[in-house]
């Protein structure tokens, strides 16, 4: 048995499990597209273009919220600048042989299940990265998934967050959210959620595990 926190109801001592609330990107796997593009064999003009139009634009955030494809993308990006589709098809496999599991970040979701600790996934990701990192095993421990793509909503926007929580009938008050982002730590504490920044450091994998008992 998991420890949360004590609460006190009605003159009784009641016990609250608290549910622990993966992003992916950057805190499960890395990303990090300076990483990226510095794996791709083009002149730095391409680059460059490649990190203005396409991960610092909106089109990464419209594969994201599911509305457009990659091969739209690279037929877009080969038409208005002097990248071929080939190339951005090959930046797209990059992203994906990019996305290395953070080692420590998977032992903890591993102990959390051990400890019978329930634990989703709420992740601004496109429909195929995500299918790439369906088949790693630990998938299979957490108790839902939520992927913007699927849902044509992307985070910060409170909407996707309710998703999740009418999905599965969480409360927010007993959910932790792990996140990288600020914008969606904030999004998730306006909803009353318990959150963590995550950073990747010793403090942030001990700010993490106060809120259970593993």
């Amino acid at each position: 048995m998991h420890y949360t926190e004590w609460v006190q109801s009605v003159g009784f001592e009641i016990e609250v499990y608290m549910i622990a609330l993966w992003d992916l990107g950057n805190v499960v796997v890395q990303w990090n597209p300076e990483k990226i593009l510095g794996m791709l064999q083009l002149s730095e003009d391409k680059k460059d273009v490649l990190k203005s139009r396409l991960f610092d634009g909106s089109l990464w955030l419209d594969l994201d919220r599911g509305v457009t494809t990659e091969p739209e993308v690279a037929a877009l990006l080969s038409a208005e600048t002097h990248l071929s589709a080939d190339e951005v098809e090959h930046c797209f496999e990059t992203v994906r042989e990019s996305l290395v599991n953070f080692p420590r970040s998977v032992e903890l979701i591993k102990q959390m299940k051990d400890a019978d600790i329930p634990m989703y996934v709420l992740s601004n990701m496109s429909i195929v990265n995500a299918g790439y990192l369906r088949p790693r095993e630990y998938f299979e421990l957490f108790q839902g998934i939520v992927i913007s793509a699927e849902e044509k909503l992307i985070k910060p926007d409170t909407s996707l967050f309710q998703v999740v929580l009418d999905r599965y009938a969480l409360d927010a008050n007993n959910v932790v959210f792990i996140d990288d982002s600020l914008p969606n730590i904030h999004a998730a504490k306006s909803l009353g959620m318990h959150a963590v920044h995550f950073k990747a450091t010793d403090t942030c994998y001990a700010n993490i595990r106060k809120y259970f008992t593993l």
